[in-house]
């Protein structure tokens, strides 16, 4: 077989990243656009030694789960990979997925928790955008085309939740209201309960005589209530540059409210993250309610866990690896009037400073870890020497919980439960929680 030849084959499965998989005399093809039970002509892109890569070219026959998307840039945008698949099937997709993943592992939930479901559309509240000026002048803005480092212009995305999706369609006009000088590098969108924030990475900053038609120019698009936010050179953080004082906010309970920054790790899915709360909590055992023992939060960003811990834990400590958030942290149980609740830092790559975080003698109840992609294999015999009485492990990369659980397993937890959040409809990204009892 040669590169760009035309292919047909049957799909008998679809791959961790939700490709159709077929194949062809024996050889396994990975094809973007095809579902399981169809027949499909595609086009072949790319050989490998083992398995050979494809994209959809004509659909021969049809899965009775196939859906027309409702977006029209889905077949070359990079943010969406699914949404030719039923939802309720994508859903049964990512359970599969954590089972088989969590089999391969040696491990067997007791328990299988039902998917945790919310609206399909309008669902995230924060998106980056790439940017590129054309040569024309034009603004390009969108995600990476699937499969390369190509921006895919957008017009609009049913996934963002308003008022986003009105941005998006008018932010080629505003950035070429920015001089020539500054080159724009990304722009991240963000919407709070409160309001919502128009960050830019940029080359420089705005003098004051160029500032003033930017700001102008949200207010004639009727934006004029956003947030403009921006950081330039080696800058880690946002500094806000409109005159507004208002904050950027969301619930994670009905009395608990998080203030955050543009450029600060939120779960973009506000239902979700609230059910995902509310599973977190009815995981532990009823004597939590009392409010005693001891339950610590890996990972703990400004407080998204550890503050709703509080209502069930008489002590809850967070530990994070960066000083920015724990003082956000600090901040959300200082406003929430919070108090049995403490925050520290530690290196989480190498659990440097964890003893030092938490040097009680008190026993652990509960260790609840929610780290990023690549997991927590640095604070996992850390995990084990307390002997806390439960582990809850938040993943949104199961492959590496996986990895991490080997270590609770071989100090003897057991898994107790275990089910998949959809905290990204219409991708194929799987989100997990799992409870790990002694």
């Amino acid at each position: 077989m040669s590169d760009k030849q035309t292919l047909s084959c049957d799909i008998i499965d679809l791959s961790y990243d939700g490709r159709g998989i077929g194949r062809i005399n024996g050889k396994t093809c990975f094809i973007d656009g095809a579902l399981p039970t169809e027949k499909v002509a595609f086009r072949l892109n790319n050989q490998k030694r083992n398995y050979d890569e494809g994209r959809t070219t004509e659909i021969i026959s049809s899965s009775e789960h196939r859906v027309d998307p409702a977006c029209k840039h889905f077949a070359r945008c990079g943010g969406c990979s699914l949404q030719h698949l039923d939802h309720h099937q994508q859903l049964e997709f990512k359970q599969q997925q954590l089972l088989a993943n969590l089999q391969r592992g040696g491990l067997t939930p007791k328990v299988i928790l039902p998917p945790l479901s919310a609206p399909q559309w309008g669902y995230r509240r924060r998106a980056r955008l790439a940017v590129q000026r054309a040569k024309d002048g034009r603004f390009l803005i969108g995600f990476r085309n699937a499969g390369s480092r190509r921006i895919e212009p957008i017009t609009e995305c049913p996934v963002l939740s308003a008022p986003l999706p009105d941005v998006i369609a008018q932010l080629p006009e505003w950035l070429a209201l920015f001089p020539a000088a500054i080159r724009v590098f990304e722009v991240e969108l963000v919407s709070a309960d409160t309001g919502f924030a128009i960050a830019v990475e940029a080359s420089r900053f705005p003098a004051d005589e160029e500032l003033a038609p930017i700001i102008a120019g949200l207010h004639e698009m009727g934006f004029g209530e956003g947030q403009l936010w921006w950081k330039a050179g080696k800058q880690a953080r946002f500094n806000r540059l409109d005159a507004g004082d208002d904050v950027l906010s969301f619930s994670v309970a009905d009395d608990i409210h998080l203030r955050f920054e543009p450029g600060q790790f939120i779960q973009v899915n506000g239902d979700i993250n609230r059910q995902m709360i509310a599973q977190m909590l009815d995981l532990l055992p009823d004597l939590a309610i009392t409010k005693e023992g001891t339950a610590i939060d890996l990972y703990c960003g400004t407080g998204n866990l550890s503050l709703p811990l509080t209502q069930r834990f008489g002590t809850v400590i967070g530990i994070e690896g960066l000083p920015e958030l724990v003082k956000g942290a600090e901040e959300n149980a200082r406003l929430n009037k919070i108090l049995n609740v403490e925050f520290a830092v530690a290196d989480l790559s190498r659990s440097v400073g964890l003893t030092s975080a938490y040097n009680s003698k008190e026993p652990v109840d509960l260790v609840l870890l929610d780290p990023p992609r690549n997991g927590a294999a640095g604070v996992m015999p850390w995990v084990t020497k307390t002997k806390a009485k439960q582990v809850i492990y938040i993943s949104c990369h199961p492959a590496t919980m996986i990895r991490d659980a080997a270590v609770l397993i071989e100090a003897g937890y057991k898994l107790a439960a275990a089910g998949v959040m959809d905290m990204f409809p219409h991708t194929s990204h799987i989100e997990a929680m799992a409870l790990f009892e002694k």
